[in-house]
């Protein structure tokens, strides 16, 4: 097996992707622990493994980016003299700019035209009709891993965090003044930059949090990315109990939300990559799947449990319902109830092992 010493990484474009790719991240480093490692992506995908020890150097690449900044983005990459790219996400687009940027080798997944630019090329799973196999994406990057010579990455999920962050983290609890001995810190995650087909509906999620309040003392934040602020105010203005921390009407950031799931005891959350970061800080977790396949986003984190109702149109996998209105629109998600949510959120909290916050 060839030892290369001048490796590039493109991360995934999505922020749950990276965090599940973070086994094989952890194994390469391991495997070609004298050898240098840049990571390469977009600015989410480049946060969500900031701070991390398996990586020499970070590159974001902007995207959508123009000729210029795309032509200097070659360059860089011909700058660096990599002896192989290792490709996460299935794009074409990153398979050229491995190829185009100089690498030796390039290794990835032999699939949507980009076969040319590939030297050492992975095949998907398909079933008979020749469509893709829904299987855990863990496992997906860690074939890449494994076929480079790496021992068994493993299914931990792992996510470090800057001192400045565990600080600013820490210093944002304190301003609310909160006692810690009233009840579980628990967050809710009401959004999905996905599209709304992910979301389950706002006041449910209001509902549980004032159930859990009333039953735990639960502490309840609400988490929002900038584009999810119209959803974390409707959960806002619903709940009888104001909420000990609203990022919907302050700045956020993925520093700040991974440093606040090492703190708290429950994240109840749609599936997005708040759910991955949970998984990967030791946070417990109540997952709401609705329109997506449970299959691609399989983690298996025992402080997990997980809600989905079966509908003769789910998993569609798409963005919006495509249900006409009635009944039948977005049922996958409105046909759960917050009882259902609530009894998983209290069987996390009871588990004896739950972790307690802090990395894994």
């Amino acid at each position: 097996m060839t030892f290369y010493r001048n490796i590039l990484v493109f991360l995934p474009n999505w922020v749950g992707d990276v965090v599940m790719a973070t086994p094989m991240l952890r194994a390469l480093r391991g495997h070609f622990a004298d050898g240098r490692i840049t990571y390469i992506g977009r600015p989410v995908a480049v946060e969500t493994v900031r701070g991390t020890p398996w990586a020499d150097d970070l590159i974001v690449e902007r995207s959508r980016a123009g000729l210029f900044r795309t032509v200097n983005m070659l360059r860089t990459l011909r700058r660096g003299r990599y002896d192989l790219a290792v490709l996460l996400p299935n794009s074409f687009r990153s398979a050229m700019f491995a190829r185009l940027g100089g690498a030796d080798d390039v290794i990835g997944y032999a699939r949507d035209g980009r076969s040319v630019f590939l030297t050492i090329k992975l095949s998907p799973a398909r079933g008979p009709d020749g469509r893709f196999t829904p299987a855990p994406m863990i496992d997906y990057y860690n074939a890449i891993a494994t076929r480079l010579g790496c021992d068994d990455p493993g299914w931990s999920m792992q996510l470090h965090v800057s001192d400045a962050d565990e600080s600013a983290a820490d210093a944002l609890l304190a301003e609310t003044r909160a006692d810690r001995s009233t009840g579980p810190l628990v967050m809710l995650n009401p959004g999905a930059s996905f599209g709304p087909s992910k979301l389950w509906p706002a006041e449910r999620f209001a509902a549980v949090a004032d159930a859990l309040i009333a039953a735990r003392g639960a502490r309840v934040i609400i988490n929002a990315a900038p584009a999810e602020h119209a959803v974390a105010r409707a959960v806002a203005d619903t709940v009888k109990h104001p909420p000990l921390l609203n990022f919907a009407g302050r700045p956020n950031s993925l520093g700040m939300l991974k440093a606040l799931l090492g703190r708290c005891q429950l994240l109840v959350t749609n599936d997005t990559g708040a759910r991955h970061i949970a998984a990967a800080r030791g946070c417990g977790l109540v997952t709401i799947f609705g329109s997506t396949d449970p299959a691609w986003a399989r983690i298996d984190y025992p402080h997990e449990r997980t809600l989905r109702q079966t509908i003769p149109c789910g998993p569609c996998q798409q963005k919006t319902c495509t249900q006409p209105a009635g009944p039948d629109f977005h049922r996958c998600m409105t046909s759960i109830s917050p009882e259902a949510v609530l009894t998983e959120c209290q069987a996390v909290l009871d588990m004896p092992s739950l972790p307690r916050g802090g990395q894994p």
